[in-house]
């Protein structure tokens, strides 16, 4: 069985995604993939992965910047690869299906970009004490409640379904090429 290097790229504010982004990684190592997870920040290049899964904390409705630009940046290699997205929104944490529909227009720009084969939403973890005075006030008038909202369960069936789907997605590209005159 042939293993296939997958980066896990994601933009963090406060770890939450970035705890999120490193528990896909585990399940997708403990089914066999290779599995690099950094800060969009500190990838330099991605020739070398055969899959590549974006993460964002979403705030004020889109992408944080650096995950925008990452998707910019490395977009004619995105194009040709197997790519994933998820995103960790506070409304998240009461997961109604007008939530789960309004927070996936949250990849729109994203998705018109380049298409992900799959896209991931997850509620994350909000503690009030390490925002700033201007967030606290915002995340206040949302109505968004402080605590721990991420359902790990959840978070770990979608990584198994994300392995199985870039298993089939590497097996139909062996099959095609096997097929080539």
């Amino acid at each position: 069985m042939q293993t296939w290097l997958v980066l896990i790229a994601y933009a963090s504010r406060l770890g939450s995604t970035r705890e999120i982004a490193q528990a896909i990684g585990e399940v997708l190592a403990q089914r066999g993939a290779r599995v690099e997870v950094l800060p969009v920040e500190e990838v330099q290049h991605i020739e070398d992965y055969q899959a590549i899964i974006v993460g964002s904390s979403i705030r004020d409705q889109a992408w944080l910047p650096e995950a925008r630009r990452f998707i910019q940046i490395h977009l004619d290699r995105l194009q040709a690869l197997p790519l994933v997205y998820f995103m960790v929104c506070g409304q998240m944490s009461n997961p109604t299906p007008e939530h789960f529909h309004e927070v996936y227009e949250y990849s729109r720009e994203m998705r018109e970009l380049v298409e992900p084969i799959e896209t991931g939403i997850f509620s994350g973890s909000l503690d009030y004490s390490r925002l700033s005075h201007e967030e606290r006030v915002s995340v206040l008038s949302k109505g968004l409640p402080e605590g721990d909202f991420r359902r790990w369960q959840d978070i770990r069936a979608w990584a198994e379904d994300v392995y199985d789907r870039l298993q089939l997605q590497f097996a139909r590209s062996r099959a095609e090429e096997n097929i080539r005159p």
